[in-house]
């Protein structure tokens, strides 16, 4: 679904690919957004979503294989359509899967 302009918007969209993640109908996702900030803070409150902002095709490919992102963030004004295409396609061939070290070090920073 597209991410609204409202701030409402944007937790809806998180809350829906949280719940689609959850229940495994879905293994990624990607969200284009004006500016990723307030949408990376909302996504990584949910457990099951390990978002990042794709800044380029090699900063996807570096969250996917050494953090398992499985949500990218991607700031449309900021960046060119050819990489967008790119970091799109990484990412939609790629199966995010966290390593046991990622989720200790995220429960540990669970209990902060």
């Amino acid at each position: 679904p597209p991410c609204g302009s409202t701030r409402g918007g944007t937790r809806q969209v998180v809350r829906e690919l949280a719940a689609a993640l959850k229940a495994e109908s879905l293994v990624g996702g990607v969200l284009f957004v004006a500016n990723a900030a307030r949408a990376t803070c909302y996504a990584n409150r949910c457990q099951v979503v390990r978002a990042v902002v794709g800044t380029c095709p090699q900063a996807v490919d570096q969250a996917v294989t050494e953090l398992g992102a499985n949500v990218i963030l991607i700031e449309y004004p900021y960046v060119s359509a050819a990489d967008m295409d790119v970091m799109v396609e990484r990412i939609m061939h790629q199966v995010p899967a966290a390593g046991p070290q990622v989720h200790r070090e995220l429960a540990d920073l669970d209990r902060c």
